[in-house]
């Protein structure tokens, strides 16, 4: 009889563990899906995701391997993330509406490409902005228990470790691409005005601020006509529910202008004329051949 509890009692273990580790398996292939989805619906581009680990006894999860596609015409990756993490309040899991007390992101890396037609990241935010038109602010009560809507509202999130390639192509003497370094970027208060933000808008929310930051962070290093784009670009978005952006590229934290009459008032930014020139140096190099320079490295001021 003993013998027979013990291995009623061993085989009930084993079928609770094996329910939780199908339970984990599943709740992990759905928020891999619906990041790559909310990522190539807002962004216009494809995601993908390596690898998703829900924390539901812990509250901690972790990602690895995100990575947003180029829009079409531009060769690689316009962003690449190594790694994140997010520490959840457990009792929110329950309700529509999950709180997030941090969002750490590292290892962050970037491509500004500027070509005759237009930038990168300049067509990112035109589908952003399409995107966000088609997106409702705050969920209908008839989706509001729906795994699609959930929505979040995140206290603080941080992404260090940026690297940001600038580059202006064709590529030639006078356009070499740079490297800018922001040590870390701070948004702050997301979702929390509207009663959470949900995956769609927080793609939209981390892209609008990380590409304003790093414009903020070395605008001498962003070539005018790539930064009379993205600053339009920018003004043209929707107003999102976030809070205070902070960037430190060296010399501690400074905040990101939010208002959009200061959008367009950067100092620093390359001559239109010089860059221009530029293209038009790099279209003769590539039938004449020109050397290209080694790419210059800076931490923004």
């Amino acid at each position: 009889m003993k013998k027979f509890l013990v291995r009623g009692f061993i085989g009930i273990v084993a079928l609770i563990v094996i329910v939780i580790l199908l339970v984990m398996f599943f709740i992990n292939s759905i928020a891999k899906s619906a990041i790559t989805s909310a990522g190539s619906s807002t962004l216009g581009v494809d995601t993908s995701l390596d690898s998703i680990s829900i924390g539901l006894f812990s509250g901690h999860s972790s990602i690895d391997g995100l990575a947003v596609a180029n829009p079409k015409g531009f060769d690689g990756d316009f962003l690449d993330l190594s790694e994140g993490v997010l520490d959840v309040n457990l009792a929110s899991l329950l309700g529509d509406v999950v709180e997030v007390k941090e969002v750490g992101l590292d290892g962050l890396q970037i491509q500004f490409i500027q070509k005759i037609d237009g930038s990168n990241v300049n067509k990112i935010l035109d589908n952003v902005k399409t995107s966000s038109k088609a997106t409702p602010e705050k969920p209908s009560k008839d989706d509001a228990s729906s795994d699609s809507s959930r929505r979040f509202i995140i206290d603080e999130l941080r992404v260090t470790n940026v690297k940001v390639s600038v580059a202006v192509e064709p590529i030639s003497k006078a356009t070499a691409p740079s490297t800018i370094t922001i040590n870390k970027i701070i948004i702050k208060n997301i979702g929390k005005k509207q009663n959470g933000a949900d995956l769609d808008q927080l793609m939209a929310i981390v892209v609008q601020s990380v590409v304003d930051a790093v414009i903020k962070a070395a605008p001498s290093e962003i070539p005018a006509i790539m930064m009379q784009g993205i600053e339009g670009g920018l003004s043209n978005l929707t107003s999102f529910d976030f809070g205070d952006v902070q960037f430190d590229g060296g010399k501690g934290l400074q905040n990101v202008v939010k208002s959009i009459s200061d959008i367009g008032k950067s100092s620093g930014a390359k001559d239109v004329s010089d860059t221009l020139k530029g293209i038009g140096e790099g279209i003769g190099d590539l039938f004449n051949g020109g050397d290209k320079k080694d790419s210059p490295e800076k931490t923004a001021d």
